[in-house]
């Protein structure tokens, strides 16, 4: 008996997913729970464990992507169904799965493996280095040269483990120049695929689909940082460093309290307020190579039902998952409202127009602080001024509540303590 393994809905807006890495070589048995594929979403990549028990048959190679429940694999009970299935799908091992007693015959290399070859130290129809599209991403990203690494795939072929190995060794060489583009005076050429593509369906769909208003105003955060400095303080107590945005996060639950209107999702043809907050924290983790990156919405969930301290290791908890690998879909999925945060990356006084993550119909956007002479207490004096941006869908919720908002997060970080209230 023969069952289909299908590409996995992942989450609840997955739509198609792309075979990342195969973790067993073609006919391999593996045991219910035993981790077999790597599957990336627009948002990150995951481990996905075997179903059933059974000789694993690779129907798709590693790189395609392909809509959620298209047949990838399939389980053979035994290993004569598994010849009859390599038979009907004309494969055995895959070609890029070379094993000790086959080698494939090596055919030109396209001109993106060229490159990968080149940038690991080796030469095209040489010495060729074999490896997962998820080690070189791997190695890209820890700035590891794969032809140091030693592979303990199938057949010598070099994995995440091998990569991370090496990383963790600290046996980690300088990440040699661009390669030249084709075209005199370009850098680079990024292909709008993979997350890239992803992101900016999104985008499209967000100003295509709401009514995006955007504004800006300066809160006085003076006495905010220095109730933070107090709290880092006391971080052996504690148990953590308190962040700012830990402390802007607080503010957004003080000032939802009063205007909850902001505080909601549209779904088909209503407006849905919600009671409970879940702040969606926008993420720039690196991704491929060194001029790209990739955006995901982490969300946390119930941050109105917590303290400073617990949003604190709550959301380092959550990010440390996210840039590690190491999310689940329910990491990325229910935000009520939204965080996108350019303090420290931007220069001091920045603004900006942040794009709404849909459906959410309210994003906040800090930006680095700087100091301002201003009006205080009668007098005038220096002060830290953070700017905030934020954007809201103007066919969902109209200016007066998003002004009333924006006035009671503003007093929540100019004066603190009214967020312990």
């Amino acid at each position: 008996m023969t069952l289909p393994y299908e590409m996995p809905k992942l989450a609840m807006a997955m739509n198609e997913g792309t075979l990342n890495e195969w973790l067993v070589p073609e006919g391999a048995r593996v045991n219910v729970g035993d981790p077999i594929v790597v599957i990336e979403t627009e948002k990150v990549a995951y481990d996905c464990e075997a179903p059933e028990t059974g000789y694993l048959h690779h129907i798709l190679p590693e790189g395609e992507t392909v809509p959620v429940g298209t047949v990838i694999g399939v389980f053979c009970e035994s290993e004569a169904e598994l010849k009859l299935a390599q038979k009907d799908s004309g494969a055995g091992a895959q070609p890029d799965r070379p094993t000790p007693t086959s080698q494939p015959e090596e055919s030109a290399p396209a001109l993106a493996e060229i490159a990968i070859l080149e940038l690991a130290g080796a030469k095209p129809g040489g010495n060729r280095i074999v490896a997962s599209p998820l080690a070189k991403k791997v190695a890209s990203d820890h700035r590891v040269d794969l032809s140091r690494v030693s592979g303990t795939g199938p057949g010598g072929r070099i994995v995440k483990r091998d990569v991370l190995a090496v990383a963790e060794s600290s046996q980690v060489s300088e990440w040699p120049a661009p390669l030249p583009a084709q075209d005199a005076g370009v850098i680079a050429r990024i292909p709008m695929k993979g997350r890239r593509r992803a992101i900016a369906t999104r985008m499209s769909e967000s100003l295509e689909q709401t009514a995006q208003v955007s504004g800006h105003y300066e809160a006085d955060i003076t006495r905010l940082l220095e109730m933070r400095a107090r709290l880092v303080a006391r971080a052996d107590s504690l148990g953590t460093r308190v962040s700012v945005n830990s402390l802007i996060i607080k503010a957004i639950c003080t000032a939802v309290k009063h205007v909850p209107e902001v505080n909601a999702c549209v779904e088909q043809d209503s407006v849905v307020i919600y009671r409970n907050v879940n702040i969606g924290l926008a993420v720039s983790m690196p991704d491929a190579g060194p001029y790209e990156s990739s955006l995901a919405v982490a969300v946390l969930d119930d941050v109105d039902r917590m303290g400073l301290v617990e949003i604190d290791l709550q959301m380092k908890s959550l990010l440390d998952r996210v840039r590690n690998g190491k999310a689940l879909p329910s990491d990325f999925s229910g935000s009520t409202i939204t965080l996108s945060s350019t303090a420290g990356i931007g220069p001091p006084g920045m603004t900006s127009t942040p794009v709404l993550n849909w459906p959410n119909v309210f994003i906040v956007g800090p930006s680095t602080p700087i100091e301002r002479p201003a009006w205080h207490e009668g007098k005038p004096s220096p002060r830290m001024m953070l700017p905030v941006s934020y954007t809201f869908d103007h066919r969902s919720i109209d200016g007066a509540p998003v002004a009333r908002f924006n006035k009671a997060l503003c007093e929540a970080l100019t004066d603190p303590e009214l967020m312990l209230a």
